[in-house]
């Protein structure tokens, strides 16, 4: 199986790329589950069916650039909730995500003695992920 480093993806919010990136989370979809169990279910055991699905949310975290079009695009997003689309590509076409957003979260880092500003950004995903 071919190993892809992630060193060179990237991630865009409304086609602005985000940059001073250090993190990228998985995407891990859900569903719920719904109780099919009847009186006349087999030997006993609960039966169940898939619910409605979550594609869950996105977790970025890097260095603050407040230069940068893509964390600024970001904080406007958080100000006016509005849904986006978003693409995530690994490098040397190693394929990546595509899927619709709201900014749910943006975070200014501490600022230590020893340290670099960072930032965080949480985007909750809504309705379905495509592989790319």
């Amino acid at each position: 199986m071919a190993k892809t480093r992630a060193l060179g993806t990237t991630i865009t919010f409304n086609a602005k790329t985000i940059g001073s990136l250090t993190s990228i989370g998985e995407i891990t979809p859900d569903s719920e589950e719904l109780d099919a169990t009847a009186l006349d279910s087999q030997d006993g055991y609960r039966e169940f069916l898939q619910g409605f699905k979550d594609s869950g949310e996105v977790t970025l975290s890097g260095y603050y650039d407040k230069t940068d079009l893509g964390q600024q695009e970001l904080i406007t997003g958080y100000g006016n909730g509005e849904v986006k689309a978003v693409a995530i590509a690994f490098p040397n076409s190693a394929g990546g995500a595509s899927f619709n957003a709201y900014v749910k979260s943006f975070t200014l880092g501490a600022a230590d003695v020893d340290g670099i500003v960072g930032f965080g950004a949480t985007l909750r995903i809504s309705g379905a992920v495509t592989a790319t």
